[in-house]
C-alpha cells in the first residue's frame, strides 16, 4: 500500500493481534522473570517485563509495516483504503525485479 510509511501510520495500522501480541510478549516475560530471579524476584519481574514489552513493540512495529509496504498478506488494510493489491499473475514479467514501482501505485 506504501512504499516509505510514516511512524503514524504504522502505529496507527496495528491490529488486535499485533496489541495482543505485544501484551502476550510483555506478560509472559514478566512472569518469566518473576519465576526464574529467586533472589531478587521484584526487579528481575520487572526488567525482563521491560525487556518482553520492548521486543512486543518492535515485533508489532515490524508486522505492521510489513503489511502496509505489502511484505505480508494485507488484504484488510487494502480493503479499509479502497485498494487492490496486484498479484503476481496482474504484474508484467518484466517488472518482478524492479523496485521502482510507481507503475502500480495508486497513491
Amino acid at each position: 500500500i506504501n512504499r516509505n510509511p510514516s511512524v503514524g501510520a504504522i502505529v496507527g495500522n496495528m491490529s488486535f493481534g499485533d496489541i495482543g501480541q505485544l501484551l502476550g510478549v510483555t506478560l509472559a516475560s514478566g512472569i518469566f522473570g518473576f519465576w526464574a530471579g529467586k533472589p531478587m524476584r521484584r526487579p528481575n519481574g520487572y526488567l525482563c517485563a521491560s525487556l518482553g514489552f520492548l521486543a512486543g513493540a518492535l515485533v508489532a512495529y515490524e508486522n505492521s509495516t510489513a503489511r502496509l509496504m505489502g511484505y505480508r498478506p494485507n488484504a484488510g488494510e487494502c480493503s479499509r483504503y479502497g485498494l487492490t493489491f496486484p498479484t503476481k499473475d496482474e504484474i508484467p514479467s518484466r517488472n518482478w525485479g524492479i523496485t521502482n514501482d510507481s507503475w502500480f501505485r495508486k497513491a
